[in-house]
């Protein structure tokens, strides 16, 4: 009634309107008031665990933690600051009940950021040595199935070839030539410097094949060796040290001889006879042969090929003159094409090897022709020995055996050809180096120098670690071939046989 009848006086009624609106907006401000005062304590409550968290290292965010659930907000913050010298806490003060900004310290942030820097490269250093291929051991036993080719000298330099530039004006009636310019002949620098062939030198290296499980040196005599008088100068007594060093890391040594299509049968007949000056030393090695029915040498021939082009095609075969009767031993010759496999059977050769550590560069180097060069061997009672390389990179302009350089790429390239060997369940595996530093196929230790190649990002010792490794692969997989063929009851191939065996 009292409504009513104010409403019939227009300004009564505005009166009261306006008394509304206005406890209306009082009211509405005391609400939003109230719920601001709460949004912004939960808000300073939350920027402040948060600050202190994102600030305080693991060990003081659980401890932060765990006094949250035992007490009050009071008791933990008085525990922090008492413990404040010992734990590194960056705590978010308060002036007026208003959180102010931790101060930034930059030294801080930086030491703590390099800090992690290096528990990360410790880590990852720590990983990398649990790769069972990089790891660093030692082979229990040496191996004679796993042959690698040493050289002694070493020929770290080349001779730059004359040309107009180094003709020098003496006088107006003669002219002389400048001395040739001697060039380093490696891609990569070895850790040892570069070395001479020395007792000490053999001793390191020997050292290094024997932890690998590698059990034959491969000397080469090359052919374009000095003469007869030179020689007994130069190479013989260089080998006979290594001959009496090599047993006392039980190492046995074999050699490679090279012909080549302009050289006689007297030239070759020649080499042999050098080899059969190291024949008495008891570091040579022989093997037994099940069809001969005694112990004789295994000989590699370089470029046994060219002989199908020569008068000396049929010099190993046994006629009644014939090389064998020089150095009676267990001959494999190099190829390089398909035909050349059946080249070496019509020479009467027991065998054939790849020797280029080049994957594609040649039928026989190529790694998917192994299978198809071990079945020909095996048809006709021969012996297929693939030769195994972490790498070519011959650092000529014009390389002599044309663009067939081949990346280590890191240990993989290496490791195929090895996995590619062992599972054509090979005899023999040989492998192209230990220090052929001119050829880039090395697996002796490096330095890393600038303006070489280095091993990165492995160790110096990465090579010799993974060989190390692979030749443990090969002797057990042959061992469990043997061990198969036994159970079975069946006749071991030429490739099966174990202790210095051959067909």
């Amino acid at each position: 009634m009292i409504f009513t009848k104010y409403c019939k006086n227009p300004r009564k009624f505005r009166i009261i309107l306006l008394l509304m609106i206005v406890t209306l907006i009082v009211i509405t401000l005391l609400i939003l008031n109230n719920g601001l005062q709460h949004s912004i304590n939960g808000e300073k409550l939350i920027d402040e665990r948060f600050v202190a968290q994102a600030y305080a290292d693991e060990a003081t965010q659980q401890l932060l933690q765990q006094q949250q659930r035992e007490a009050a907000a009071a008791a933990a913050s008085s525990l922090i600051n008492q413990n404040s010298e010992n734990l590194v806490v960056l705590k978010s003060p308060r002036e007026n009940g208003i959180i102010q900004p931790e101060k930034y310290d930059e030294h801080k942030l930086k030491s703590r950021l390099i800090q992690e820097k290096i528990d990360n490269l410790k880590q990852h250093q720590k990983q990398s040595q649990l790769d069972p291929e990089e790891e660093h051991t030692i082979a229990e036993s040496v191996n004679n199935a796993i042959h690698i080719f040493y050289t002694a000298p070493v020929p770290w330099y080349k001779t730059k070839k004359s040309s107009s530039k180094d003709i020098l004006l003496s006088d107006g009636n003669s002219t002389t030539l400048r001395p040739p310019a001697k060039i380093l002949n490696s891609a990569f620098y070895p850790a040892l410097g570069l070395y001479k062939s020395t007792k000490t030198t053999f001793a390191k290296h020997f050292e290094n094949i024997r932890n690998c499980g590698v059990g034959v040196l491969i000397l080469s005599l090359s052919g374009s060796r000095p003469s007869a008088a030179a020689a007994a100068e130069q190479w013989e007594p260089l080998y006979r040290n290594i001959f009496e060093i090599a047993p006392k890391y039980n190492l046995s040594i074999t050699f490679e001889i090279t012909v080549a299509a302009n050289q006689s049968y007297s030239y070759i007949q020649q080499q042999l006879q050098d080899v059969r000056k190291f024949y008495k030393y008891p570091a040579f090695l022989k093997v037994y042969s099940q069809s001969r029915r005694h112990q004789m040498p295994i000989i590699y021939i370089s470029n046994a090929y060219k002989l199908m082009d020569t008068s000396t095609a049929q010099a190993f075969c046994k006629t009644p003159d014939t090389l064998r009767y020089t150095l009676d031993a267990y001959f494999i010759g190099h190829i390089r094409l398909k035909n050349h496999a059946d080249y070496m059977r019509r020479l009467c050769l027991d065998g054939f090897y790849s020797k280029l550590p080049s994957n594609g560069a040649t039928f026989a180097s190529t790694w998917k022709n192994w299978s198809y060069l071990k079945s020909f061997a095996l048809t006709y009672k021969m012996l297929f020995v693939p030769t195994v390389g972490p790498g070519f990179a011959e650092r000529n302009k014009f390389p002599r055996h044309g663009d067939i350089q081949r990346h280590r790429s890191n240990g993989r390239y290496y490791g195929v050809a090895w996995r590619t060997a062992i599972l054509n369940h090979v005899g023999f595996i040989n492998i192209a180096s230990y220090n052929n530093w001119p050829d880039g196929s090395q697996i002796e230790e490096v330095l890393p120098k600038a303006g070489f190649l280095d091993y990165s990002p492995g160790k110096p010792t990465k090579y010799l670690d993974l060989t190390t490794h692979w030749v443990t692969n090969f002797v057990k997989t042959r061992n469990e071939a043997a061990a198969a063929s036994n159970a079975a009851h069946t006749l071991l191939s030429c490739y099966e046989y174990l202790n210095n065996t051959i067909c």
